[in-house]
């Protein structure tokens, strides 16, 4: 719900907007009593649970609008512990006669400015159009800023340059409720604001400029530009990025959730969870013409057709990832021995971590899997020995680079394809991680992952209030991941089959079940300590694993 300026309580700064940045009293004021609050009722704020020192302008960066000019502000964030953060938030202001034309978003408002020249209020600038059409310029047009610092450069990229700058601008603000912001220019452009920024080079920006230039792979948004904080002694620090804004039907994962709405409603109707189930092979690949007819009457064709093709597509993204002789940060590098030793010593420690918090939340574990928590909590040292057992020994392939936090969210459904979007990387992993060489198996089992979650998902928010008809559901389920999930994996094997970037058959499994089993450890813990009856669906995987995998 929007409210209007006049109904929402701001601080108040006794300053007139041209002298705001001029006065050190108002500056402190700005700083002190005012952004502190602020930034703690903002979405993409990630310092909220920690207690805030302070706030200083760090960086300003004037820039000039239609209509005058806006700073674009850079914020240091200090805490009484753990390291300072840099936070963006251009401003601008706006009069009371401005404010009574329309209605702003609450989160917009950053304070009132009274003073007897020209009273009125201080908003994110994201909300401005004058302001959001000034930075599109100012990319299109490579532009150079001096802030009180160092210089802002725009560059206008491959997309932008093709397309060209439109006759008439328009924009709006995407409302969404993640760590940056998002802006829409003419439904052709879309620009990410990013709020939390660092001197590093983003995984994101990175892989997206590469796919763009090399012309390999086509299935992501085109790069079409961005804002650099230039540091004469750090790597350039990422505040804006324009690319192509793809027309969709949503992402992946509201398309599999639809179609599991559907597929349990014809489950229930038809009475088949009462039925005996299809043994599910225990193959990587399966094609819709070795499903089962009773099973293929409720996934449905259309359903395997697209699990198959999200399958092709990645293995298509990993082998132009992987096709970059002359680029010392994609060239692909054998699975050596010392990536295996760091990969068990790392899977070593989550292991331990997350069955000790299993075991001291024990009792949060549904009846049903009760029992079997406790027998996988003692087989600790068998699953500890079979993970050195597997890297132990050589494995083959090559580390890439990879999306790094793939799942059906990160993929967006068009009208016969998919694009594939947010190259970031693991928002809770170290700015090297997220740029480092992986196996690309690891993006296939977090997708796997995902298809497993899909369909849970629906069953736990389906069935609410019918525990027992939930429970017996579970295992049509696991029939249902088993094979969409191998569409999707036997599609991907046959695509990446002689690119070097994926082992042989049973290489794939050790490395798929490394990886899963990796990623079921994580989910354990995330969903033990914020969505207890959730846990259910990673313990079933681990469960399952040491009962059958390890023998």
């Amino acid at each position: 719900m929007e409210l209007r300026i006049k109904d929402t309580a701001q601080p108040t700064l006794n300053v007139e907007w041209n002298d705001l940045f001029q006065q050190e009293k108002s500056i402190h004021q700005l700083e002190n009593q005012v952004l502190t609050t602020y930034l703690k009722r903002m979405r993409w704020f990630g310092g909220k649970a920690r207690a805030v020192n302070a706030v200083k302008v760090y960086q300003n960066i004037q820039i000039e609008t239609s209509e005058g000019f806006a700073h674009y502000l850079l914020l240091k964030v200090r805490y009484l512990d753990g390291p300072t953060e840099i936070y963006a938030l251009p401003v601008v202001f706006i009069s009371d006669r401005q404010a009574e034309l329309g209605e702003i978003p609450s989160e917009a408002i950053i304070c009132r400015l009274e003073n007897e020249i020209q009273s009125g209020y201080l908003i994110d600038g994201i909300y401005s159009e004058n302001f959001r059409n000034a930075l599109f310029m100012l990319i299109a047009k490579n532009k150079t800023l001096q802030g009180n610092h160092y210089p802002v450069k725009a560059t206008a990229g491959k997309f932008l340059i093709e397309k060209g700058i439109p006759e008439n601008l328009s924009s709006k603000v995407l409302k969404a409720d993640q760590s940056n912001s998002a802006i829409v220019f003419n439904n052709t452009f879309f620009v990410k604001l990013f709020r939390k920024v660092e001197y590093m080079v983003n995984p994101d920006f990175e892989i997206i400029n590469f796919l763009t230039e090399q012309h390999q792979f086509e299935h992501i948004p085109s790069y079409g530009g961005s804002v650099e904080l230039q540091h004469p002694e750090k790597p350039k620090m990422l505040l804006l990025m324009l690319q192509q804004l793809v027309p969709n039907k949503g992402d992946a994962w509201q398309y599999f959730i639809t179609e599991l709405k559907e597929f349990f409603a014809k489950v229930v109707s038809e009475e088949y969870h009462l039925r005996p189930l299809p043994i599910r092979p225990h193959t990587l690949s399966l094609t819709w013409e070795n499903t089962p007819a009773s099973l293929q009457d409720l996934i449905g064709k259309h359903v395997a057709e697209r699990a198959s093709l999200l399958g092709k597509r990645t293995a298509e993204m990993h082998m132009a990832l992987a096709n970059a002789p002359n680029n010392s940060d994609f060239s692909p590098r054998a699975l050596d021995e010392d990536f295996q030793n760091n990969l068990l010593q790392n899977l070593e420690k989550l292991v331990k971590n997350k069955f000790e918090l299993l075991e001291k939340n024990i009792e949060k574990v549904p009846i049903s899997l009760k029992q079997d928590a406790q027998e996988m909590i003692q087989e600790y040292d068998r699953v500890i020995a079979f993970l050195r057992r597997v890297l132990g020994k050589p494995l083959e392939g090559n580390r890439i680079r990879i999306h790094g936090d793939y799942h059906l969210g990160q993929v967006l459904v068009t009208d016969n394809d998919f694009c594939i979007l947010d190259f970031e990387g693991e928002p809770d992993k170290l700015h090297e991680e997220r740029r480092d060489l992986y196996p690309s198996l690891k993006d296939v089992a977090g997708m796997m992952r995902s298809f497993r979650y899909a369909a849970y998902a629906v069953l736990f928010q389906q069935f609410e209030n019918d525990a027992d008809l939930r429970d017996k559901l579970m295992p049509v389920a696991d029939v249902w991941y088993h094979y969409t999930s191998r569409y999707f994996l036997g599609a991907y094997i046959e695509t990446a089959r002689g690119s070097g970037i994926i082992p042989g058959d049973e290489k794939i499994n050790d490395l798929l079940q490394i990886y899963s089993f990796k990623k079921a450890i994580y989910e354990l813990g995330y969903e033990i300590n914020n969505r207890p009856d959730w846990a259910v669906i990673p313990l079933q995987s681990l469960v399952k694993f040491v009962k059958h995998y390890l023998d």
